[in-house]
């Protein structure tokens, strides 16, 4: 990194270097006039400083806020004395650090343009996480073999006593290491734009998207879905290369355009291996490692067309169809790591691929047209289609979670069609009134192959309906004032098999699919009366509900209001303000069922009620002190998020308690957010291109989560005995990465110097 950094600085100067060359008045004018050039531009250079409290994710998540040198430069040329004269631009941002980027063009006015980038993100999820696993290049990650006897009788051991907690937690934390948590996606681009012709036009361009660094996966032993808990730091390496052509033709009253996309996806690492810690050795009843599957190698291909044309009446019609095929055929991962068991990469038909294959069919024409000067009318039809042709798999031999007992799976053929259709009439009966109506039904059709609990086929069918309905009204009776009204009606319906609830839950239908009933409205007042003054107002409220869903989300409603100001007292200060509240509410309803007896007793219902608040607010000023010479920026925002839960046994029975100890219902402690930045920036303007720009800026981020604070890689020294004596042994036997995000403060100064030419 620090190689990388130090040819980027050295870089950076070279252009700097350069462009100051092209700056002096002398040999620079006789040069361009020599080639006949006419370059401009820009280049600022400075760096930054900050101290405090910055080594959480949370502070350089997504930008590179090191210590150290920072600058950019900007050039552009023309070649003169052309009807089409050429041009160049070149970029370049902050090469010396992780989140750099450069660009660059070149082309011929009015017939093509060749352009190239690319840009670095670096992204972190978090800077305190640790292992006890050491990780290989094949993507496995072991334990010390001499110590393998010695973790599998800690991990296997629940003593109650917190000091037998303690001590075995002592032991597993011992090996850990740290490990970073976070990686960097690179994207590069080359496109060249061709015009031979008035109204003819090409495009050809190549993308190539990396990541590569490491980030978290839990995975699950003892084959079952309550099992421990293995949290990993998987190296991730794959490429997205992408591939699009257009063509596109237009006249004065049509035009038709096609393109093609080509996208392939490939991963350096087909799965990842690991020890279980629990299991020393593998036996006919234990698994001593385990294997999960990476993301596979696919590849996909879009063909679409587009055309437009004018009608008679003031009508225009667009349409688009596009196909798209999705390829994946990657060979099946072993169904175990056990030496004991069957050990097998085949489905019972000694297929060793998935041979999947989908396709995409989109279709989609709108037509506009105004009747008459006052009315606009648009209808809509889209049509998407998900072909799934992906050939049923049954493995009779499967070993799911890291478990022993071979099952029976099945592979999943979903497929679905959506449909909707629509129409808008926009009406201004008079100058200051604007009204909008709308209705729009919407059909999604659902179809599910294959049933893992059963050998042979079986099919669900199900669809949703979705009736739609818009208003809106804009008023602007005097100059000075806006008002905007909004509201749209949504009913949504579900027909077929999965309308039906399922026994573990009566009444209980997944909320995507369930009914539903949902209402919104957005109100919007800006006002004008003074040049100098611009007050707004602004409010949402939304609510859904679910009338026939006895468990999951019953009801879920929002609201927010805010306000704005904009005011110039005197030409030379500009001051800003906004303040904005916004508030979300979940009712949800479940119920503990007690060693798989459905659908359980009432007296064992939970309800929660969660609520979502946020308070946002942004003050900034802008004052020119010397009016074209020297300002100063000033800002400030603050943000404050709560989470509160209200937990609730609503059936209790008639001795007040649940009918077992685990259903019984607790307020959650809140959850807290605060975020603060404080920004200062004074520029001065030594001559025209020459200017010196200085800044400090202080950012705060706070946070209380129960949830999350006591968060620990091995959290064996947190268990407690469970009500009615029966020892906690999950959480001793997981072991997480301890990936936290805390909080941070942090100050930091900044200096640039930049000269335009």
């Amino acid at each position: 990194m620090r190689r990388a950094r130090r040819w980027g600085a050295v870089a950076l100067a070279g252009l700097v270097v350069a462009c100051l060359a092209m700056a002096v008045p002398g040999p620079a004018q006789a040069a361009q006039d020599a080639l006949d050039w006419k370059v401009s531009g820009d280049v600022e250079v400075g760096g930054m400083y900050g101290f405090g409290e910055r080594s959480s994710s949370r502070f350089n998540n997504y930008r590179d806020m090191d210590n150290g040198f920072l600058g950019e430069v900007n050039l552009q040329g023309e070649k003169k004395d052309w009807d089409l004269p050429l041009f160049f631009e070149i970029g370049v941002k902050n090469p010396a650090r992780d989140d750099q980027r450069y660009e660059g063009a070149f082309g011929w006015y009015g017939l093509f343009k060749l352009d190239l980038s690319w840009d670095r993100t670096p992204v972190v999820l978090s800077n305190s996480a640790q292992t006890i696993w050491q990780q290989n290049d094949d993507g496995s990650f072991r334990l010390p073999s001499t110590l393998r006897s010695t973790i599998a009788t800690i991990f296997t051991t629940a003593p109650t006593s917190p000091a037998g907690r303690a001590a075995i937690s002592g032991t597993i934390n011992g090996l850990l290491r740290p490990v970073e948590l976070g990686y960097n996606t690179d994207v590069g681009k080359a496109g060249l734009k061709l015009t031979p012709l008035e109204g003819m036009r090409f495009d050809v361009e190549y993308m190539n998207i990396r990541r590569e660094g490491k980030r978290p996966i839990g995975a699950q032993m003892a084959g079952s879905t309550s099992g421990p808990i293995h949290e990993l730091a998987i190296p991730i390496e794959n490429y997205t290369q992408e591939v699009k052509v257009g063509m596109e033709y237009a006249r004065p009253t049509w035009g038709l355009q096609f393109n093609y996309t080509g996208s392939l996806f490939y991963n350096e690492f087909s799965g990842y291996t690991w020890d279980n810690p629990n299991v020393a050795t593998s036996t006919a009843a234990a698994n001593a490692s385990d294997r999960v599957s990476a993301a596979p190698k696919n590849f996909a291909n879009t063909f679409s067309l587009t055309g437009t044309a004018a009608l008679p009446l003031q009508t225009r019609v667009n349409g688009t169809f596009a196909y798209t095929m999705l390829r994946q055929d990657q060979a099946f991962e072993f169904n175990t790591q056990n030496p004991n068991l069957a050990q097998s990469n085949t489905d019972d038909a000694g297929n060793s691929r998935p041979d999947a294959k989908a396709n995409l069919v989109l279709g989609n024409i709108v037509l506009t047209s105004r009747p008459i000067k006052s009315v606009t009318a648009t209808a809509r039809y889209r049509y998407f289609e998900y072909q799934n042709d992906t050939p049923e798999h049954i493995f009779t031999n499967a070993y799911v979670s890291g478990g022993t007992t071979p099952t029976l799976a099945k592979s999943m053929s979903e497929r679905y069609t959506k449909q909707n259709a629509g129409i808008d009439l926009a009406w201004r009966p008079i100058n200051m009134l604007n009204l909008k109506g709308g209705y729009e039904y919407l059909h999604w059709s659902r179809a599910g192959y294959g049933d893992i609990n059963d050998a042979g086929t079986t099919q669900t069918n199900f669809s949703n309906h979705d009736n739609i309905a818009k208003f809106s009204a804009d008023m602007t009776p005097v100059d000075w004032f806006l008002g905007r009204l909004t509201y749209a009606w949504d009913h949504q319906t579900l027909v077929g098999e999965n309308a039906t609830p399922t026994a573990a839950l009566p009444n209980a239908v997944p909320y995507p699919y369930a009914e539903r009933t949902s209402n919104r409205v957005d109100a919007l007042f800006q006002f004008t009366p003074w040049e100098t003054l611009t007050p707004s107002i602004n409010g949402s409220y939304a609510v859904s509900d679910y009338p026939n869903n006895d468990f999951g989300l019953t009801k879920n409603d929002y609201w927010s209001g805010g306000v704005s100001l904009a005011w110039s007292p005197v030409p030379s200060l500009t001051l800003t303000g906004d303040f904005t509240y916004e508030q979300y509410n979940w009712d949800m309803t479940s119920r503990y069922n007690v060693g798989g007896v459905f659908p359980g007793s009432p007296f064992n219902d939970w309800r929660s009620k969660s609520k979502d608040q946020f308070y946002n607010v942004g003050l900034n000023a802008i004052v020119d002190i010397v009016p074209k010479k020297f300002d100063i920026t000033l800002g400030y925002a603050v943000s404050f998020g709560y989470t509160t839960f209200q937990n609730s046994n609503p059936n209790l029975n008639a001795g007040g308690v649940t009918s077992v100890p685990q259903a019984i219902a607790y307020n959650w402690d809140k959850v807290q957010n605060v975020l603060q930045n404080f920004r200062f920036v004074a520029k001065y303007h030594v001559t025209e291109k020459l200017s010196l720009r200085g800044g400090f800026a202080y950012e705060r981020a706070n946070e209380r989560n129960w949830a999350t604070d006591p968060m620990q890689p091995f959290m064996g020294n947190y268990d407690s005995d469970r009500p009615g004596g029966a020892p906690i042994t999950q959480g001793v036997q997981s072991v997480y990465l301890g990936a936290t995000q805390p909080n941070y403060e942090a100050y930091i100064v900044s200096g640039f110097v930049r000269y335009a030419f």
